[in-house]
């Protein structure tokens, strides 16, 4: 009994040991580096708020509303739902959908796609209504908007 009950002790010990938020306050034009011994990795400047990036950044695939997507303000931006599904745009593409092989950049572009497959649009609300058509390739502000199930 004695061992559990010191087991446990440790446990909850070393969660409050390892367990931290880090914070840090930049000084004027102070510089924020995440490296190891020679290179960095990641840093952030005070003076213009700018993060860089140094090496390779990775994002999960998308396979869901929260996992794998960039956001432009609280909305979505750029993510690759589904399979070989490619969105960039704010609210472009959408999270439920069973289609494959679309591509879309513009904001709201194939918006309520659901199995729509190999479609291509490009531009504001670019093959917006679109939910089963297939094959299709719309370029420009409102292209196919109303399109919804057509075929080339």
């Amino acid at each position: 009994m004695k061992a559990i009950i010191f087991f446990i002790l440790f446990i909850l010990v070393c969660a409050s040991i390892f367990s931290q938020n880090i914070t840090n306050t930049l000084g004027t034009s102070g510089l924020f580096k995440i490296k190891d011994g020679s290179t960095d990795y990641m840093t952030l400047s005070q003076s213009t708020g700018q993060l860089n990036i140094l090496k390779t950044l990775r994002l999960e695939n998308t396979s869901n509303s929260t996992t794998g997507i960039i956001f432009k303000g609280t909305d979505r931006f750029l993510h690759n739902y589904g399979t070989y599904n490619t969105f960039l745009g704010v609210t472009s593409g959408n999270f439920t959908m069973s289609g494959y092989s679309n591509t879309a950049v513009g904001s709201s572009s194939l918006r309520v796609n659901t199995t729509g497959y190999f479609n291509s649009a490009f531009g504001f609300q670019a093959l917006y209504s679109n939910t089963d058509g297939n094959l299709n390739s719309a370029f420009g502000v409102n292209s196919l908007y109303s399109n919804s199930t057509g075929l080339p």
